[in-house]
């Protein structure tokens, strides 16, 4: 009698964010094939990418200039940002800005990004710049300088990003938001606890703002990356099971930019999807347990080099 009960509840087990992401990289994945994206005329002319130097963020710069995006760097190392931007130039013929900014300063920082991004007509923002703490290290062992920095990084900077673009997106009626959290972001992180605990916050102001602008014509995006080989990473991709999927980061971004526009929840790539299934299955309790062992197992390795 009440069998269609266990029936909608496996749906919704399947569909939280599991079949939600699989189908949009799917869909995503046969409309590219099919059709070429034309972001700048959807969205606009610039995509703004943050901690966009090294690793998913230098990666989405490029993709996005493939598909003829003029693309404004923002960083911290000004010397990788000129190179970066010269490289993307070179490659393919868009325009490029960069701005080098420090994103673990206060506030003040804030008002330089405001009066720069207001002179472009801004139709992508990826808030891709974050900072993650020494595996080596527990929350007690957290300097105040890392545990600021994941405040000012992860939380503040996809916020304060976000408030800037976000005006001018809404008058022209067209434009995207797409914030990089991570798998973290799932269940609780025994070792890494202040990390996933800003990457929750990522993906609740990512999902609750898709649903406020509907309607608008303005979209929001939240992609969650399991591993991904970045230089941030390269101490959790050592030495992992073969049942543990490492993508390399331009493999990784060439999927999720396909993405964009399809679904405002994905993991990015379908090897990721995979992996958030069995997570599905298991307590979040249980999942911390399991991580928790595992990174302590990884922490004694780093403290014995």
């Amino acid at each position: 009698m009440f069998w269609w009960i266990g029936v909608y509840a496996v749906f919704l087990w399947c569909y939280n964010g599991f079949l939600e992401s699989l189908l949009g990289i799917i869909w995503g994945s046969l409309k590219n094939l099919l059709q070429r994206e034309r972001f700048p005329e959807k969205y606009g002319k610039w995509a703004v990418v943050t901690g966009s130097s090294d690793g998913i963020g230098r990666e989405y710069a490029e993709q996005l200039a493939r598909k003829g995006m003029n693309i404004m760097l923002v960083s911290r190392t000004e010397h990788k940002l000129i190179a970066v931007a010269a490289e993307i130039e070179r490659k393919y013929g868009v325009q490029t800005k960069w701005l080098a900014v420090d994103f673990s300063k206060g506030p003040e920082i804030y008002k330089t990004l405001r009066e720069q991004l207001a002179s472009i007509e801004v139709g992508m923002l990826v808030n891709n710049v974050g900072h993650l703490p020494p595996p080596s290290q527990t929350f007690e062992e957290n300097s105040d300088q890392d545990i600021n920095s994941v405040i000012r990084l992860n939380v503040v900077a996809t916020t304060m990003m976000t408030r800037i673009v976000l005006p001018g997106m809404l008058r022209r009626r067209k434009g995207i938001i797409i914030n990089v959290s991570s798998s973290s972001g799932y269940h609780p992180v025994p070792g890494m606890a202040i990390y996933a605990a800003s990457k929750v916050y990522t993906t609740s102001f990512g999902l609750g703002l898709a649903h406020e602008l509907r309607g608008t014509g303005v979209e929001c995006q939240t992609v969650t990356p399991f591993l991904v080989s970045t230089s941030m990473s390269q101490e959790f991709t050592k030495n992992l099971s073969p049942l543990t999927a490492v993508l390399d980061v331009k493999r990784y971004v060439k999927a999720a930019v396909c993405t964009i526009g399809k679904t405002a929840y994905t993991c990015g790539h379908w090897m990721n999807t995979l992996q958030l299934f069995y997570i599905n299955v298991i307590s979040p309790s249980l999942a911390a347990y399991i991580i928790g062992v595992t990174l302590k197992q990884r922490r004694s390795e780093l403290l014995k080099k």
